[in-house]
């Protein structure tokens, strides 16, 4: 078992076959029994593939093994989201998981705050964009999807505050991730508050929510910490 999830492509082989077979059950009559089967081994593959993969002395480690089971437990209580206090601790799970993420992405080096703000443009305007799109159909699940949107923007600024610390391969695909968690989120708010059928959600919400937590993982593992004099040596090159 060892061997196997250290290959990268063995694992991934799997996971895209679970994946696979969690949207072709979702998109069955009676998905429920099934799936809680097939997204929990999709969790633990991801679990198993860092646990042998990681980096063994960096101590950031427990936040992201920490935000991955926060995940799969707002995975499993969303799969009864018809249940309102299901679906508000399924979705409390998932803004822990994204403030663990956050903290495992973060980093002690500097940065400036002026390169910061055409991200939080970006950013604050997909949220308000986001928001009244939904808003006249919130109710009582405004707060609880302004904190959502606010955890995946926090996530989303954490890792791309990456950048100058970490090599690039790592960088670009937790980047990437974040942008299909992104896509994830928003067609997810979209279908529970706007459009029940919108943009195919039985696949592409799922699809998109995989790639995120799978890229993350990938990146994670490349990791490579620049210390001061890389990050000289890359400036006085630029």
């Amino acid at each position: 078992m060892l061997s196997f999830f250290k290959n990268q492509l063995y694992a991934s082989i799997l996971f895209f076959i679970v994946l696979g077979i969690d949207i072709y059950v979702k998109l069955g009559e009676n998905p429920l029994p099934i799936r809680y089967f097939t997204k929990s081994v999709l969790i633990i593959i991801l679990f198993l593939f860092y646990f042998y993969n990681r980096d063994e002395n960096n101590p950031k480690n427990k936040y992201f093994i920490f935000g991955l089971l926060s995940f799969w437990i707002g995975d499993i209580l969303l799969l009864l989201y018809e249940t309102p206090i299901l679906y508000m601790s399924g979705l409390t799970c998932f803004i822990i998981g994204k403030l663990f993420y956050s903290k495992r992405f973060s980093h002690q080096n500097d940065f400036n705050i002026a390169s910061l703000i055409p991200f939080f443009v970006v950013i604050f305007s997909y949220m308000v964009i986001v928001i009244l799109y939904v808003y006249d159909n919130l109710d009582d699940f405004f707060l609880p999807t302004l904190a959502y949107l606010f955890a995946a923007m926090l996530m989303a600024l954490f890792a791309y505050l990456r950048k100058d610390s970490v090599n690039k391969s790592s960088f670009y695909l937790v980047i990437l991730g974040i942008f299909f968690s992104i896509i994830s989120d928003t067609i997810g708010v979209l279908q529970s508050f706007y459009n029940p059928d919108i943009a195919y959600h039985k696949i592409t919400i799922m699809l998109f929510y995989a790639l995120f937590q799978y890229l993350v993982v990938i990146g994670l593992i490349k990791e490579k910490t620049l210390d001061d004099k890389t990050l000289e040596d890359n400036f006085i090159r630029l």
